[in-house]
C-alpha cells in the first residue's frame, strides 16, 4: 500500500443550530422568563389608566345641559265679571219701585184709580219689581235724612209715607206672589243697626210692625214662624201686638189666636 495510511475519521460537525443552542436557549428562556414574570397572577399589577378615547380631528363641542321638561300650562281662569246677585235689584228697578209707590199712594185718593188693574200690572213684571221694593225698604238712607225730632205717628214726613206705600204694595202682591211674602219675612227679620240714630231706629221698628201685621193677614202660620225667629226679646215685646192684631184682622178667632201663639 502506497502513501500515508489514513488516519482516524474526522468527526462530523454538529448542525449549525446546535452551535447556537446554548445562546439561543438562554435568549428564549430569558424572553420566556420575562413573559412569565409579567403575567404571574400573584404579582399585583398597577392599574392601567383609562385615558380618554382618541379624539377626532376636531374636538367635539361639549354637550348642552339637559333641558328641563316643560311644565304643563296653568289653566287659564277668567275673572268673574262684576255683577249683582240674581235677586238683587238694580238702580233702575229701585227707582221704578219708588215711582210705583208714589203712584199707588196718590191713586188711593183718586176715584178713578183702578187698584186691581194697577196691582195686576205690577205682577206681570215678575219678581224684579218685588226685589226693587224689598231693597228700597232694606236701605234706611231715606230715613237718615229726617231730622232728629221727626214724628212718625202724626204729620209723617214724605219719605216715611213713601216707604209705607211700598209695604202696602208688598201686601197687595203677597197673596199671589211668594216672592212678596219672602220679602216681607226678610224685612221683618233683618237686624237693626245699633249705630243708627234713634229717629231712624224708631222708623224701622214701625215698619216691622206694619210688615208683621200685614203678613199675618196673608199667611197666619208664616207670620207666627217669622215672629218666633226674632232674636231680640225687646223687639218681640214691641211686635207681639202687631202679630195678634194681624191674626185677628185675618179672621182668626180668639181661641185660634191663643192656640197659635201659646208657645211664643
Amino acid at each position: 500500500m502506497n502513501g500515508t495510511p489514513p488516519g482516524p475519521p474526522r468527526p462530523t460537525p454538529p448542525p449549525r443550530w446546535r452551535m447556537l443552542g446554548p445562546g439561543l436557549a438562554m435568549l428564549v428562556l430569558g424572553a420566556a422568563g420575562l413573559v412569565v414574570s409579567t403575567t404571574r397572577p400573584d404579582t399585583p399589577q398597577p392599574p392601567v389608566p383609562q385615558g380618554p378615547p382618541p379624539s377626532p380631528m376636531r374636538p367635539a363641542a361639549p354637550l348642552p345641559p339637559p333641558r328641563p321638561a316643560p311644565s304643563p300650562p296653568a289653566p287659564v281662569t277668567q275673572a268673574p265679571e262684576a255683577s249683582e246677585p240674581e235677586d238683587t235689584a238694580t238702580r233702575e228697578q229701585r227707582e221704578a219701585a219708588r215711582a210705583s209707590a208714589r203712584q199707588y199712594r196718590a191713586g188711593r185718593f183718586n176715584a178713578f184709580f183702578r187698584k186691581a188693574a194697577f196691582i195686576e200690572e205690577l205682577s206681570r213684571q215678575g219678581p224684579t219689581h218685588i226685589h226693587g221694593l224689598r231693597d228700597e225698604l232694606a236701605d234706611p238712607s231715606a230715613l237718615r235724612q229726617l231730622p232728629a225730632d221727626a214724628r212718625f205717628l202724626e204729620n209723617k214726613p214724605e219719605p216715611v209715607l213713601e216707604r209705607m206705600a211700598m209695604i202696602d204694595l208688598l201686601f197687595e202682591l203677597a197673596p199671589s206672589e211668594p216672592a212678596a211674602r219672602d220679602a216681607m219675612t226678610s224685612l221683618a227679620l233683618s237686624p237693626i243697626d245699633r249705630g243708627l240714630p234713634d229717629s231712624v231706629k224708631k222708623g224701622l221698628v214701625g215698619e216691622k210692625y206694619d210688615l208683621l201685621f200685614r203678613l199675618a193677614q196673608v199667611d197666619r202660620q208664616l207670620a207666627v214662624d217669622t215672629f218666633a225667629k226674632l232674636e231680640s226679646p225687646k223687639l218681640k215685646n214691641l211686635l207681639r201686638e202687631a202679630l195678634i192684631a194681624g191674626l185677628v184682622e185675618s179672621g182668626a178667632s180668639p181661641d185660634e189666636v191663643q192656640r197659635m201663639t201659646a208657645h211664643l
